[in-house]
């Protein structure tokens, strides 16, 4: 058998969850010599010392923590798990998985090169049905699930089936992951996956989701809590609401990145197009703040609306920071180990512009916008894409096409201090 390198982030509120998923990991496996790496990012139930307890009953169990408080954030330490993963085959777990008899063997079976294979999740009804998850309830508790019947169940629902899609558990070979570059770190709390299938999709790497291999999953402890969908928990749906407002921020920074959102369902291309704002000052911000991640830059002719565009987004990473604990000063610390969107190439005085150095541009009047600007602005990469070089006018807007370029999506993460780590 090959073996695998099995990686796994936790962090708090989860130790219950990591002790079953190592449970079903001794017991499952049909190989007994993988590499198990887990990553504690963050601990506030002495994971770390439960872990380092049972260390000896695995053959190759490695643990990660860090010294930069509070914690790496998932993609990063997604990323750090792959490099330093020992074998060619990678296999992803999150640690409210448990996994099904025979799951080596299984995902070995359907793993190729220059390919991502995402296993089948079987989920309890919280999410409603989808054709891509089993629904089945073996509950929400780590402490009541029964592994017996689990496995029992797991084996009759495998089958003979595969789709085009992405999503955790998936396995690869470590060079695919190094090339792609692993998550883009600037994605705090959601859409990090999105964006990677998008990259897979440029460059020509296949997604599987094979059917043949199955795991049980408590679904969304990590990014809303473990008691999300208790609607008379107070403090846990304040954090479902500080999470939907965060997934918002990166919606946009998907968009700003790719010029449109789907989860793999079409090769998306943004164009470098500006928008030229005359009597920004006449808009409400909201309004663009809401459009401008469809453009590369956003030409202000005010510079009073410029100063409070800034101003809005200025606190932007607050949101994260909030759900991942994250003190101002210690955002400061650990902020240049992630990507971040700088707005002040972003929102530029109108004055300093030069139309003809542009490649491309739409110019709007704040006095003079309708609702059929708005939903053209949806349409403009396609629009673009579709339109030679030259000049529209649409409803009240001017479209200018000099050059057709398509922006340059390459992954480039800020280099990590490998010194923060301890791997014992």
């Amino acid at each position: 058998m090959d073996q695998i390198s099995f990686v796994i982030n936790t962090a708090v509120n989860e130790l219950n969850h990591i002790k079953l998923l190592l449970k079903s990991l001794k017991k499952n496996l049909d190989g007994s010599k993988h590499e198990i790496l887990i990553f504690i990012d963050n601990d506030n139930q002495d994971t770390y010392g439960y872990l380092k307890s049972i260390k000896n009953e695995f053959f190759d169990l490695k643990l990660i923590t860090h010294t930069l408080p509070p914690c790496i954030g998932y993609s990063r330490n997604s990323n750090l798990l792959v490099e330093l993963a020992k074998h060619d085959i990678v296999s992803y777990l999150q640690s409210d998985m448990v996994i099904s008899p025979h799951y080596d063997t299984d995902i070995l079976k359907e793993i190729e090169p220059n390919t991502i294979l995402s296993a089948t999740r079987v989920e309890p009804p919280l999410h409603g049905e989808s054709p891509t998850t089993i629904t089945k309830n073996f509950g929400t508790d780590p402490l009541k699930f029964n592994l017996n019947e689990w496995n029992k169940f797991s084996q009759t629902v495998k089958e003979n089936k595969t789709l085009n899609y992405f999503f955790a558990p998936f396995t690869f070979y470590k060079k695919v992951w190094l090339d792609l570059r692993g998550y883009d770190t600037l994605f705090r709390r959601s859409r990090e996956d999105s964006d990677l299938v998008q990259r897979c999709l440029h460059n020509n790497v296949k997604l599987k989701q094979t059917f043949n291999a199955i795991v049980y999953h408590f679904t969304c402890t990590s990014s809303r809590g473990k008691d999300w969908f208790k609607k008379e928990n107070t403090k846990a749906q304040e954090r479902v609401i500080l999470q939907q407002k965060a997934d918002q921020i990166e919606l946009k920074r998907f968009i700003r990145k790719w010029g449109g959102f789907n989860h793999g369902e079409s090769k998306l291309e943004k164009y470098d197009v500006d928008l030229i704002i005359k009597n920004s000052k006449n808009l409400p911000l909201d309004f663009i703040l809401n459009i401008e991640p469809l453009f590369s830059k956003v030409w202000i002719d005010d510079l009073n609306t410029k100063e409070s565009l800034l101003q809005n987004t200025s606190d932007e990473h607050l949101l994260a920071n909030n759900l991942n604990n994250f003190t101002e000063k210690q955002w400061e610390k650990t902020k240049k180990y992630h990507n971040l969107v700088n707005y002040n190439n972003i929102f530029l005085e109108s004055l300093k512009l030069d139309k003809e150095n542009l490649n491309a541009y739409i110019e709007i009047d704040g006095l003079n916008i309708s609702q059929e600007d708005t939903q053209l602005f949806q349409h403009l990469h396609n629009l673009i894409r579709e339109y030679e070089v030259g000049k529209y006018e649409f409803y009240n807007s001017i479209i200018q096409i000099n050059k057709k370029i398509i922006i340059n999506n390459k992954l480039i993460n800020p280099k990590f201090d490998m010194g923060l780590l301890n791997i014992e």
